[in-house]
């Protein structure tokens, strides 16, 4: 594998998610940049050291995962800071799963788009999984 290839295909999102710290919030509610079977990225407000352990929750308000992930990368852009992580799961179905959850949130509000209604990022997500998630999570 070259050096520009990655283990694992990134789904571009912007998503809500929770990032914390223990009790201490990382970024209150921050937004995903993009997702793998890998981890995932997203931006906080303040500098992460490579190696904290953070808790990844999915959606702000109601969460339905809750996940450790790893701070790989750590990067200023502009007034806030770009941050890679890793899952700390080595369930890969789990991974997966998370990764299935995003895309299917994201194509269900391209649908609702479609259809005339335009949702937020976390609308789309709360509506999910309301209508999906029970479901969704029962066969996981």
């Amino acid at each position: 594998m070259s050096s520009n290839e990655r283990e694992h295909p990134r789904l571009a999102s912007d998503l809500p998610v929770v990032v914390s710290f223990g009790e201490v919030l990382a970024s209150e509610s921050t937004y995903l940049n993009d997702i793998s079977a890998g981890g995932v990225g997203f931006n906080a407000m303040v500098p992460l050291e490579p190696g904290t352990v953070l808790i990844l929750q999915l959606p702000p308000g109601r969460p339905v995962l809750s996940t450790p992930v790893r701070v790989v990368w750590c990067r200023q852009v502009g007034l806030h800071y770009a941050v890679g992580s890793e899952f700390l799961s080595k369930n890969m179905a789990l991974r997966d799963r998370i990764v299935e959850m995003v895309q299917q949130i994201e194509d269900y509000r391209t649908e609702t788009a479609r259809d005339g209604r335009s949702l937020s990022a976390q609308h789309a997500a709360l509506e999910w999984i309301d209508r999906f998630g029970k479901d969704f999570f029962s066969v996981a």
